[in-house]
């Protein structure tokens, strides 16, 4: 039997760079695409809607090439012991209004909450509705079956109900938290798509220093991940885009060592490697997607539904 090597990424690199980007400024996220495009970066951009911002065409144009995840309609929350106060049955006035009570706007179901700062916050089913709304919106501007994956607004809701029934009739083939899970050892995939993170916030983390750590993490023959988040404004508030450019230079176009790939993208081809079927005589890959392997040391791509003869 021959040794077939199948835990390689396209260019056969076993590492990964991938970002995930939340909310959807327009401004800033051109900035950030300005300097991830021409470093080869690929990622993920996670927007609410509605898309109020700029036009259709406008959006697709920037964010061509992307993947885009579903960021839920109004960035809203849900219903939690925290946020079920006292209505308070007025006008809502940012300037005026009293943090000790909701205050309902004209969608039944959907209120003004002060927590950070003045947020939407919604019953569950509204808020269920909002997670489909929000799908069916960014689906009419970049494609119908586009949209494969949630973000939570603020981190993962501490709403059982919504998370439960997200993570069973959502019918997303990721669900992503907030709040970053660091450099664990050997650098794995998530385990969990339910319930995932990113690597690094370069708000917090230095992007440089942990990509560098990852870049001499010795080959362990395992596919590894590298993911950081989290906001484009976070690089402009927090004056990180020096951190970025040399991110990027440091570390982008190096296909010899690294791949970059949407979020979900590499969800896929790891879903794929793992379809894989070896026999005594041949290799079978029954996914949609080419795959990078090795046969007796030999570089091989195994195509798309497609396989290959051993002996």
């Amino acid at each position: 039997m021959p040794k077939i090597d199948l835990q390689y990424y396209p260019g056969w690199v076993r590492k990964v760079f991938t970002f995930t980007i939340d909310d959807g400024n327009i401004k800033l996220d051109k900035k950030f695409i300005d300097h991830v495009k021409p470093a080869g970066i690929c990622g993920t951009f996670n927007l609410k809607t509605p898309l109020k911002q700029a036009s259709p065409e406008e959006y697709r144009a920037l964010y061509r090439g992307y993947e885009i995840a579903n960021h839920c309609k109004y960035h809203a929350y849900a219903f939690t012991e925290e946020t079920t106060r006292e209505h308070k049955n007025e006008p809502f006035d940012r300037e005026s209004a009293d943090k000790r009570y909701l205050y309902p706007t004209a969608e039944e179901g959907l209120y003004r909450v002060y927590t950070y700062a003045w947020c939407y916050v919604a019953t569950d089913e509204k808020y269920l509705s909002l997670v489909r709304e929000c799908s069916e919106e960014l689906e009419a501007v970049f494609g119908k079956g586009t949209i494969r994956d949630y973000v939570w607004p603020c981190g993962e809701q501490k709403n059982p109900t919504c998370v439960d029934r997200m993570v069973k009739e959502g019918g997303f083939r990721s669900l992503r938290k907030t709040g970053n899970i660091g450099a664990k050892i050997g650098y794995p995939l998530p385990s969990d798509r339910m319930h995932w993170s990113y690597t690094c916030n370069p708000l917090h983390d230095d992007l440089c220093a942990m990509a560098k750590a990852y870049e001499e993490y010795p080959d362990d023959g395992k596919l590894t991940w590298f993911c950081f988040g989290l906001h484009s404004h976070d690089y402009e508030n927090a004056n990180r885009w020096g951190m970025l450019a040399e991110f990027c230079d440091r570390f982008g176009n190096r296909p010899e060592t690294f791949w970059s790939a949407a979020v979900g993208e590499i969800f896929d081809y790891e879903d794929a490697v793992k379809s894989v079927v070896v026999t005594d005589t041949e290799i079978v890959n029954p996914s949609e997607v080419d795959l990078y392997i090795k046969v007796h040391g030999k570089r091989m791509i195994l195509g798309a539904k497609s396989s290959i003869s051993i002996s």
